[in-house]
């Protein structure tokens, strides 16, 4: 991840690609938190799809950047590129899960409250602050901070997966509330999983990126 840092305070087209890295962050980040308001009745009605299509710009942008830099100099920088690319398709993908949370909100226009839904908020909440905490840990080079995002995901995915049972198993709760309920754990789940993904660039080697540091394996 050192490698990534001082890329990000030099110069070039890997400069470039680093702060438009850090744009699709951004992006993303308030593309989770306008979804998620629209599904609460909390916020304004947002154009997601055209917001998504930025991270589509500029994850082309990056690779675009990625490819001429290994034209030019090939030999340099070359784990950097490969993390680059990893990390720009686990943004964008955040955007798609992003996109499908706004589908529920316009299918589903209720405000969610009580029942199935109150389980969702804390979890909602807690992908937020691993936005923040995951932006942190990869700006300051913050491993500490990385591998909690990696074990608050671990626990949040343990809680989505548990509310999923709870779901199935129900025999109070309504058709249509308990299709909404799970279709948003399962997609704050994968949004969790991507962030977890980014995370891991900062505490694993290329090619353990995405799983925890602790697992076995080469």
């Amino acid at each position: 991840m050192k490698n990534l840092l001082s890329i990000w305070k030099g110069s070039g087209l890997l400069k470039l690609c680093m702060e438009d890295l850090f744009k699709m962050f951004d992006i993303s980040e308030s593309m989770f938190s306008a979804a998620w308001e629209m599904i609460t009745g909390s916020g304004k009605v947002e154009d997601l799809y055209r917001i998504d299509r930025q991270l589509n710009d500029l994850q082309i942008a990056i690779r675009r950047r990625i490819l001429e830099h290994l034209a030019i100099n090939p030999a340099q920088d070359i784990n950097a590129t490969f993390v680059l690319a990893i990390l720009v398709i686990d943004l964008e993908r955040i955007g798609d899960y992003v996109k499908n949370l706004d589908e529920i909100a316009k299918h589903y226009p209720e405000p969610i409250s009580g029942g199935a839904f109150d389980a969702l908020r804390p979890m909602a909440q807690r992908v937020k602050e691993m936005f923040r905490e995951t932006k942190i840990a990869i700006t300051e080079n913050d491993a500490e901070l990385a591998r909690k995002v990696m074990a608050d995901q671990a626990n949040l995915a343990m809680q989505t997966d548990r509310l999923m049972d709870q779901l199935i198993e129900s025999k109070d709760i309504a058709v249509k509330e308990g299709i909404v309920a799970a279709l948003l754990s399962r997609y704050i789940k994968r949004v969790s999983a991507h962030l977890k993904n980014v995370a891991s660039s900062v505490v694993n080697p290329y090619h353990r990126i995405g799983y925890r540091p602790n697992e076995k394996g080469n």
